[in-house]
């Protein structure tokens, strides 16, 4: 009996350990692709300087990462039926790495804008083949523990990023941000070309060029579109010119955006994005809540750094650390998010996360003018650890549908534009209530921030309601055959 037990057990353990190899090395690209989009942020000033150009120009370091991180998306699912996951996996690690070192050498805002752009398209790959790799590897049962995986790496970016960043700079020229990076990607670029298994590609795989030229600048003009509202007005007055050009990028992203649906559903399977997953309730309401989490964490994100400087009075780099609890909690809870929901399905663990969102929430709409430093910091752990109690589960249970495995790549594009969409309407809607609320003039109007942080929280009573359709406890699996 003992010994039928350890013949049984056996591939189950060898299965156990090629999803942690392969995991490890997933991680280690996705680390310094999800860093690498955060790092710049702080490095702006330094930038301006060196290249005497204006801060005007070289924010457009960060927007044309964001933009062509954008791109990417869409293409992502084509990519990997037609070329194989480990191919492009392999050159979109390999394009990074030589992005990197352009950056390093960067002559010119211009060149280090144009550097960005192939950094920016490259990294997007990476994190949108992240998820179908892991995701095909551990199969629907263990799709929480490798969602689990990929999203340490990427709660943690936004926090450990600018503060890396900024450690960087005070000793070092802003260059050093990217020369930092080299080695950890050269161990993950030699690793990847051992440990990554060897996918089936489809070579008869078409790609749908109508749908790219719809969906690409569209999503791309949509997310920068809305991330716009938030800078109207931060340096002076509204401008009308500056509201037209905003309007006008989101009312392009949104009828380019609208155009790609319906082509897509006229197409079926053979679009870029396969929409027809939408045909399933589960995977339907996991979607609609991936957006809402996105608008809600962006937006929050939006708002909190805000009210530290405005309201508390600090300065910039101290409220980006004040936010570092909340990606604590995130990094805690994603350890064991998803083996939980794994074995509880996604709506209990999903209403739990809800729950603790709301009480990490409600005490910065109570704080006033006059807030406690540890109260908010407690409440931005709990607040995290609800984010990541309900993304992981709700990313996860977008694959556990009874749909086949060629599926998975135009899963996680539409799970990717969710959460994107998403959180730049969160921002830039949490900007809008806060201009609104304080008259025009944010400025340092502590019950505008109230009135914004009130209505946030309760948003949350949507995700709440959609939940209950959610898959509850998953049912166990037939035991394997000998």
């Amino acid at each position: 009996m003992s010994a039928e037990l350890s013949t049984a057990g056996a591939p189950r353990a060898e299965r156990e350990a090629s999803l942690f190899a392969l995991g490890f090395v997933v991680i280690l690209a996705t680390i310094v692709a999800a860093i690498d989009g955060t790092v710049t942020v702080v490095a702006i000033d330094s930038m301006t300087h060196e290249f005497k150009s204006s801060t005007q120009a070289v924010q457009w370091v960060t927007g044309a990462y964001l933009l062509a991180t954008c791109a990417a998306i869409p293409v992502s699912g084509y990519a990997v039926n037609r070329l194989g996951a480990r191919t492009v996996w392999l050159w979109s690690l390999s394009a990074f790495f030589v992005s990197i070192v352009l950056c390093a050498v960067a002559w010119s805002s211009g060149s280090l804008i144009a550097f960005r752009v192939l950094q920016g398209f490259s990294g997007g790959l990476i994190g949108m083949v992240a998820m179908v790799v892991l995701t095909r590897a551990a199969g629907p049962e263990r799709a929480g523990r490798a969602f689990s995986a990929v999203a340490v790496p990427s709660t943690l970016a936004p926090v450990l990023g600018p503060i890396i960043s900024g450690a960087v700079i005070d000793v070092a020229s802003w260059r050093w941000l990217f020369i930092g990076q080299l080695p950890l990607l050269g161990i993950a670029l030699a690793a990847a070309w051992i440990i990554l298994p060897r996918d089936g590609a489809d070579p008869e795989a078409r790609l749908d060029w109508k749908g790219l030229l719809l969906i690409t600048p569209g999503l791309s003009a949509l997310v920068y579109g809305l991330s716009g509202v938030a800078e109207i007005g931060a340096d002076g007055p509204v401008r009308a010119a500056q509201v037209l050009g905003v309007v006008g990028i989101t009312a392009v992203g949104v009828v380019l955006t609208a155009m790609f649906v319906v082509h897509a559903l006229r197409r079926r399977s053979r679009s870029l994005i396969d929409l027809s997953p939408f045909s399933h309730r589960s995977f339907s309401a996991a979607a609609v809540l991936l957006f809402i989490v996105g608008f809600l964490l962006y937006g929050l994100l939006f708002l909190i750094p805000l009210y530290y400087q405005q309201v508390a009075g600090l300065s910039a780099t101290a409220a980006g650390t004040l936010l570092a609890p909340q990606g604590a909690g995130m990094g805690i809870a994603a350890v064991f998010v998803g083996s939980l929901s794994d074995r509880l399905g996604a709506r209990p663990v999903v209403l739990v996360g809800l729950l603790l969102t709301v009480a990490g929430s409600l005490p910065f709409a109570l704080a006033g003018s006059d807030p406690d430093n540890l109260v908010l910091g407690i409440a931005l752990a709990l607040r995290g650890m609800g984010l990541a109690a309900v993304s992981i589960p709700l990313a996860a249970a977008m694959y556990k549908t009874d749909l086949p495995d060629d599926t998975i790549p135009h899963i996680a594009t539409i799970s990717a534009v969710a959460q994107r969409v998403g959180g730049a309407m969160g921002g830039a809607m949490a900007a809008v209530s806060l201009q609104l609320a304080a008259g025009g003039d944010a400025g340092t109007d502590a019950s505008a921030f109230t009135t914004t942080f009130w209505w946030m929280t309760a948003l949350l009573l949507v995700p709440l309601a959609l939940s209950v359709l959610l898959p509850g406890k998953n049912r166990a699996p037939a035991p394997e055959q000998a």
